[in-house]
């Protein structure tokens, strides 16, 4: 989270976002886009108001506004409320792993949001409830780049009826309610295009995209976009919830298009990448709780007095605690930075004033974009910046390769603040270039002789 504080803050104090990189010796001057640069200034405003503690508040915020939006989904499934309750549950501990104070909160929330506008048009046909989506897009397309997978279901959803007529040709299937008006949700669909030009980059936040799309050698080297390793419960509950998701459209006589289409999108994208998990937990859960639809009058009108009232309450009292809990837990937020981060690394270069180029592990990067704001950093992660194989060769040189004396950007430099316990901080302390000026328990800095 910390380059996007540091983003935010940057944002807030030059009243405009930037267009270019100001923040890392490599990416200097190069055009860079802060395409989620309204999550970051709502970020940095919780952080000026609460310090850390604002940011637990943030996550909060984000995953009660989560949890509403997936019970109102659900309920408009036509679930019945304790059965709508206990699913809600399943899909909020299945996404623990993210929750974190990242802009992917906005997608997992607004994507929620576009699935429910897109259930109630279909069970009511009522079409006006559509035009909240290009507002949606408009929103989304300044928070998260990940806007473009909502715009693929909105495509979808407007080519269902030519894709039912198509697949009825060669199978015989029964379809599960008529597919929206193609025409309507083709405007619908140019509008909410059109909405995501409304940010500060217009057109060229779609160069991001394709940077994104050149990056796939990305994932094996970040964490958050590998496969789920399945060794801890949040994932073989989504695994639970996708073979579900299976079963129940398997066993049905009649098919939804729409939604069978999502699940198998959002199989390979959610195990393909950890990071997307929520997709097909949100879709899965449209398809499960359906199973269960309750056959009563709520049928008509499935949001009740008593769901508002319960959802009113539990925003409530969550929110309430949450406050409480946040406004108390600075120091052990500040404890657990500093046995994580070069916290006392950082105060030492700030008390000496000591010049760079510096050089820093790809970990780390954010952190001391943050705390350092003055030494631009070799590398953090900003993808968008630093590709694949340059990501790639500065883990190597970090891991001590064979040749991590002769890596070019270590070469130059006159300040490196290393992790304690990586192979090349040890490299370091026998290298003649350098001499080690402050060590604790978590970092070493090097300046050259």
């Amino acid at each position: 989270m910390w380059w996007h504080l540091r983003t935010g803050q940057w944002i807030q104090a030059h009243k405009w976002v930037p267009y270019h990189d100001w923040f890392s010796s490599y990416g200097m001057g190069k055009f860079w886009a802060a395409y989620s640069w309204l999550f970051e200034v709502v970020l940095a405003d919780f952080f000026s108001q609460f310090d850390l503690a604002g940011v637990l508040l943030y996550v909060f915020v984000l995953m009660v506004s989560i949890t509403t939006a997936v019970f109102l989904l659900v309920r408009k499934c036509d679930c019945r409320l304790a059965l709508a309750v206990a699913l809600t549950a399943i899909v909020i501990l299945a996404l623990s792993p993210m929750v974190s104070p990242r802009p992917w909160l906005f997608t997992i929330l607004l994507f929620t949001v576009e699935l429910t506008v897109i259930v109630e048009a279909k069970r009511s046909r009522n079409y006006r409830v559509l035009f909240l989506l290009p507002l949606i897009f408009g929103l989304w397309a300044n928070v998260h780049i990940q806007f473009i997978y909502g715009l693929f279901v909105l495509f979808l959803a407007t080519l269902e009826g030519p894709l039912t007529r198509l697949i009825g040709r060669f199978v015989q299937v029964e379809i599960d309610g008529p597919p929206l008006p193609m025409s309507r949700l083709g405007v619908i669909t140019v509008a909410s295009i059109v909405a995501t030009f409304i940010n500060p980059y217009h057109i060229r936040i779609y160069s991001v995209l394709l940077d994104t799309v050149r990056l796939t050698g990305l994932y094996d080297q970040i964490t958050e976009l590998q496969a789920l390793g399945f060794r801890s419960f949040p994932d073989w509950l989504l695994l639970s919830l996708t073979l579900g998701a299976v079963f129940v459209t398997g066993r049905r006589r009649r098919i939804d298009i729409l939604m069978s289409l999502l699940l198998m999108l959002g199989i390979f994208l959610s195990f393909r990448s950890k990071r997307d998990a929520w997709f097909v937990a949100i879709v899965a859960i449209i398809i499960i709780s359906r199973s269960f639809a309750a056959v009563s009058e709520s049928r008509a009108n499935p949001l009740l007095r008593g769901d508002l009232l319960l959802v009113s309450i539990a925003i409530i009292l969550t929110s309430g605690s949450a406050f409480v809990i946040a406004r108390g837990s600075n120091e052990a937020l500040a404890r657990e930075v500093s046995a994580n981060f070069p916290v006392g690394a950082v105060q030492f270069i700030r008390d000496h004033n000591f010049d760079g180029p510096l050089y820093n592990s790809f970990d780390w990067g954010g952190y001391l974009i943050w705390k350092l704001p003055n030494l631009p950093v070799s590398i953090d992660g900003r993808s968008n910046i630093h590709d694949a194989d340059r990501i790639r060769s500065m883990v190597r040189t970090w891991e001590g390769a064979h040749d991590w004396s002769s890596d070019p950007e270590l070469s130059t430099a006159r300040l490196v603040v290393a992790p304690r316990d990586k192979p090349l901080t040890q490299l370091l302390r026998l290298d003649s270039r350098f001499v080690s000026v402050y060590e604790d328990n978590v970092a070493v800095v090097f300046v050259r002789h």
